[in-house]
């Protein structure tokens, strides 16, 4: 089937459909198909709401990337800056990608589980952090 004729195809069938179903769709419905080299999706939905579309839940789709840098980072024993978390990460063949990866060490220092003094040395345990000498001891 060439280019040409597809639309007026999908049109009819698009017609069809939708008399059939005589406007009695209760939410939304979506439906996939391939056959013959070719992919097809259909996604019907109430005419007076908005139409529906794939979204993840905002920082769902990281928490197995969260759990796998904080590993890398426990493993490395010491601070890793992010090109080495991001290196670590591919070497141990996880297929998380530089942004994600970079995403899951902002949540996690967001959250208190990574910290990043900024000394150049990289992100790392908060129990790795050792306090810094003082002039003036408390007490």
């Amino acid at each position: 089937m060439s280019a040409q004729p597809i639309r007026p195809v999908v049109t009819r069938w698009v017609e069809g459909l939708l008399a059939e179903l005589g406007g009695t769709a209760a939410g939304s419905v979506r439906v996939a198909g391939a056959a013959n080299g070719l992919a097809c999706l259909v996604v019907v939905w109430p005419a007076d709401q908005r139409m529906p579309t794939a979204r993840r839940a905002k920082g769902g789709g990281r928490g197995q990337c969260r759990a796998d840098v904080l590993a890398v980072v426990r493993a490395a024993g010491g601070p890793l800056t992010r090109k080495e978390v991001v290196r670590a990460v591919r070497g141990a063949g996880l297929g998380h990608g530089p942004g994600t990866v970079a995403k899951a060490l902002a949540d996690l220092t967001a959250a208190g589980a990574l910290v990043n003094p900024r000394d150049n040395r990289g992100y790392r345990l908060p129990e790795w952090v050792r306090p810094h000498p003082t002039l003036f001891p408390e007490g």
